[in-house]
């Protein structure tokens, strides 16, 4: 990882993702007006994987620091959190000296932009590999000491699934052999990996994505969970705006070579609801351009979550989830291709739950 520097100041943060954060925790109104609701702000904060950067958020309302002066505990445990986590991905990295493989998603980001690990909390490590090293990453990993972490669904299980996870300790390691299912959206992975950029910290043949397929698949990660992710991932998807400018209309070209092009159009309307100070004007014919004004209508109100449900991903009915898979995908053609790949998963994948490893 990088060299050890002076400490990294925290990206700027909107009062409108804290007044989000404090409609997801059940409160009407920003700011917090007494000490429960402060806490239970802070709390929901936790949840949505913000709370290190509410700790170091300038010129809060003071019932919302005396709050965060009553958890410095929290503060605390994210921090050897972050420790954990970013010696993992040491470990990680040094098991797989000599294999390509790409960090994705807080893996990545921590770094690149947010200045330091402990401001963006991560629930597990992804990387990418190429699909014809899977096996060998697998084996390097278990005989490093990884133990294989069976699936909880039966489609997970099949040899088509894009990932695979193992456990290091407590720490999740999420090996990707592709972003999502292939039959969802035919992304050119040759060119994926031709246009990674190194990172030379964690290896000679270790990377990233480049800006504009980590910006598309960014808004893939997020509508294969049907929106109803961590407020921090929208978070993300801003400071990837802020830190590369020019590259959205780029990652819009590569989200239709992709068929991805409902993704990214619900990602950014998703983020111009959230962040009401930021400049829409190339959001908005971006977003014109990626899908026609009948599907925006029916996207935002048959298919993308209300606010109610932020913080609430749990509550989604499996059917609900499955509608919304459906709907997000390009075409008719994919999406019947997903239904039929779901089944054929489903049944590989209780087969191989019955027969012995």
């Amino acid at each position: 990882m990088p060299a050890a520097t002076e400490p990294t100041a925290a990206p700027p943060v909107p009062h409108s993702l804290w007044a989000a954060v404090q409609a997801a925790a059940g409160e009407r109104s920003w700011p917090p007006a007494s000490d429960a609701s402060a806490d239970r702000l802070v709390a929901q904060a936790a949840r949505e994987g913000l709370l290190p950067l509410l700790f170091e958020s300038p010129d809060l309302p003071g019932v919302l620091t005396a709050a965060l002066d009553r958890h410095r505990g929290w503060q605390r445990l994210a921090e050897a959190r972050a420790q954990i986590l970013a010696r993992a991905l040491g470990v990680v990295a040094g098991l797989l000296d000599g294999e390509p493989f790409a960090v994705l998603k807080g893996a990545d980001y921590m770094w690149r932009l947010y200045g330091r690990p402990v401001l963006r909390p991560m629930q597990d490590i992804d990387l990418l590999v190429p699909a014809a090293r899977l096996d060998a990453v697998c084996e390097r990993l278990r005989a490093g000491g990884l133990r294989y972490r069976p699936p909880a669904r039966a489609a997970r299980a099949a040899s088509s699934y894009y990932e695979r996870a193992f456990l290091l300790g407590d720490v999740v390691v999420e090996v990707h052999q592709s972003f999502l299912q292939r039959s969802r959206h035919p992304v050119d992975y040759g060119a994926v990996w031709e246009r990674r950029r190194p990172v030379p910290a964690l290896g000679p043949a270790a990377g990233r994505l480049d800006d504009v397929d980590a910006l598309a698949y960014h808004a893939l990660s997020m509508a294969k969970d049907e929106f109803t992710v961590p407020l921090v991932r929208y978070f993300d998807l801003r400071l990837m705006l802020l830190a590369a400018p020019g590259v959205l209309r780029p990652a819009a070209a590569r989200a239709r070579e992709w068929k991805a092009s409902r993704a990214l159009f619900a990602a950014l309307h998703e983020l111009r609801r959230l962040f009401p100070d930021l400049d829409t004007t190339e959001m908005d014919a971006v977003a014109g351009e990626l899908s026609g004004p009948l599907a925006r209508r029916f996207l935002a109100r048959f298919v993308l979550p209300p606010a109610r449900e932020r913080g609430r991903a749990g509550a989604v009915t499996r059917r609900l989830q499955l509608w919304r898979k459906f709907w997000l995908l390009d075409g008719s053609r994919r999406r019947l291709a997903f239904v039929f790949e779901h089944a054929a998963a489903t049944a590989e994948g209780w087969w191989r739950r019955g027969t012995p490893a």
